[in-house]
């Protein structure tokens, strides 16, 4: 319930007045959200992608300039021309769709729900993937933005006993697991859950889990067509704080690089910064109250 409400601020929030502005327990603990953001060139049709074929279900939708779905523990902000966090870069860089970082959805019909994908015409990246975690596979969305498809874990109960249907990540890919795991436990306040040696690791903060890809390991094998999965792009994670500008000063500090100045739209401030692999993190200010 706290995520929808937010989002409905963060939609709405230049129609808001000091007024309207919520000030209840579940408004203040907005600092423990997080969420991954798409660039999309048509939000209606991204919606009906996500929801239609891959079984989101919408939150909220501000007209062609935002909407945010959500599957599980996952909370996806698709983000259309003219929204906030779509706007060009200082060096005049367009957020453009695509690129590897990417949501990591686990299903327990992986072999029907590929047939019926490729029954739509949905775009296939690669054949399938398997690894110690099992199989996987990556297709697109109608932006050309990658959704990974995992199968879950078998007889899972719990997230203890691992990933079930219901479970979603974020993927990004590393050039070294151990340096990327001290970057988001020490500087961005994420916990530590799991980590296999020098190839893969799983943080989280709130209802995000951000699975860190090192080389090695099966998420981030080349393409068929010898393309490699590299760092970077534009798609990214989204962490709410309520210490944004002294955040910030603590981030420029330790030298971390950022990519844009602070951009203010309708639901608040927002920056981006990098990760040790040029991976982009958008920081935002929680709503206050």
């Amino acid at each position: 319930m706290k995520i929808i409400l937010f989002l409905v601020m963060l939609a709405l929030g230049g129609c808001m007045t000091d007024d309207t502005q919520s000030t209840s327990a579940e408004a203040g603990s907005a600092t423990t959200l997080a969420s991954a953001r798409y660039q999309v060139t048509d939000v209606d049709r991204a919606v009906r992608f996500y929801t239609e074929r891959l079984g989101f279900a919408l939150e909220v939708q501000a007209g062609t300039q935002l909407a945010a779905v959500s599957r599980g523990d996952l909370h996806l902000l698709l983000s259309g021309p003219g929204s906030s966090g779509a706007r060009p870069m200082p060096d005049g860089r367009a957020q453009v769709p695509g690129g590897w970082s990417r949501v990591v959805l686990y299903v327990d019909d992986f072999a029907a729900l590929i047939d019926r994908l490729r029954a739509a015409g949905t775009p296939f990246r690669n054949d399938i993937e398997r690894g110690t975690s099992g199989a996987q596979i990556q297709i697109e969305d109608p932006d050309g933005n990658p959704i990974e498809i995992h199968e879950a874990s078998e007889g899972s109960t719990s997230a203890a006993a691992g990933p079930d249907a219901t479970t979603a990540a974020v993927r990004y890919q590393v050039t070294d697991v151990d340096r990327a795991v001290r970057f988001y436990t020490e500087r961005l306040g994420f916990a530590l859950d799991v980590q296999a040696g020098t190839q893969l690791a799983g943080v989280s903060r709130g209802d995000l889990h951000l699975l860190l890809s090192g080389p090695g390991s099966s998420g981030a094998r080349p393409m068929p067509d010898g393309r490699a999965q590299v760092p970077g792009g534009w798609n990214r994670v989204v962490l709410y704080v309520d210490d944004f500008a002294a955040l910030i000063d603590r981030l420029r500090a330790a030298g971390t690089p950022f990519r844009n100045d602070i951009e203010r739209g309708t639901g608040g401030a927002q920056i981006q910064i990098e990760d040790p692999d040029g991976n982009p993190v958008e920081l935002r200010e929680a709503p206050e109250g």
